[in-house]
């Protein structure tokens, strides 16, 4: 009976450490615009209203490749907003391509993937970093009515 009991306590702990290793990954990914001149800016980091924040990428890099690859994040009132600091955010980096892959592989699940921040880099050598998330693409809604003419 003990050793029924060991077995079904070991499997439960190996199954949960296998699916906790999954779920809170938290990857970051260094938007800089600062330093990059016009021409060879590939992110425009911008504010579509007073609350919600875009990062969007020039690449159309996701499924199913009809828009470019965006991120989110908002600032709703009473929300902590992010820190600006002064060093570079000690975090382990991915590439642009890495941050393009891991985002095609689970454009539709990136959110229960991981945990995704985009420090970004402010004029004057401060830091910002936020967590953001995956803007999937929406097909244009085709809505409208045909009228006939009499004749």
């Amino acid at each position: 009976m003990k050793g029924k009991l060991f077995l079904i306590a070991s499997l439960l702990v190996i199954t949960f450490e296998a699916f906790s290793q999954n779920t809170n990954r938290e990857i970051y990914f260094l938007a800089d615009t600062i330093n990059v001149s016009l021409p060879n800016r590939m992110l425009k980091i911008e504010t579509v209203s007073f609350f919600e924040h875009h990062f969007t990428f020039f690449c159309r890099c996701t499924p199913p490749y009809k828009s470019y690859a965006t991120f989110s994040y908002i600032n709703k009132n009473g929300d902590k907003k992010a820190e600006i600091v002064s060093k570079k955010p000690a975090h382990p980096y991915i590439s642009f391509k890495e941050l393009m892959d891991i985002t095609a592989e689970h454009h539709r699940s990136l959110d229960h993937y991981c945990d995704l921040y985009i420090t970004e880099v402010l004029p004057g050598n401060k830091y910002r970093t936020n967590k953001v998330k995956f803007v999937p693409y929406s097909p244009p809604i085709d809505d409208g009515v045909n009228i006939k003419e009499k004749q």
